[in-house]
């Protein structure tokens, strides 16, 4: 399983918000206080926690805010591009090269 979440072409870097949610409301879970005083101690939003912890986008900061509330790295839920079995390298056919005529 690739864990796509954003995009549709596995060969570019995601983010894995389901896992990044299940986190959340596990620690969420835990914690006797509302949400509101949660989103206030994390910095964000109580809109944007919710959002979160519903596998929904959020900023690069409010993640960065949210993996430190989880005391974990932000690189926990990186989904690498897949690699080609072939060649061992990225597999795109998006990639510019400069200066050469395409195929």
């Amino acid at each position: 399983m690739t864990g796509l979440q954003n995009g549709s072409n596995p060969s570019y870097a995601d983010y894995d918000l389901r896992a990044f949610a299940r986190a959340l409301r596990g620690k969420r879970a835990v914690d006797p206080r509302g949400m509101r005083d949660i989103a206030d101690e994390i910095g964000v939003t109580l809109s944007d926690f919710s959002r979160a912890m519903g596998g929904q986008m959020v900023s690069v900061g409010k993640v960065i805010a949210l993996c430190q509330w989880l005391d974990v790295p932000v690189e926990r839920f990186y989904l690498p591009p897949e690699k080609s079995a072939k060649t061992g390298c990225f597999t795109s056919t998006t990639v510019k090269h400069e200066g050469r005529a395409r195929p």
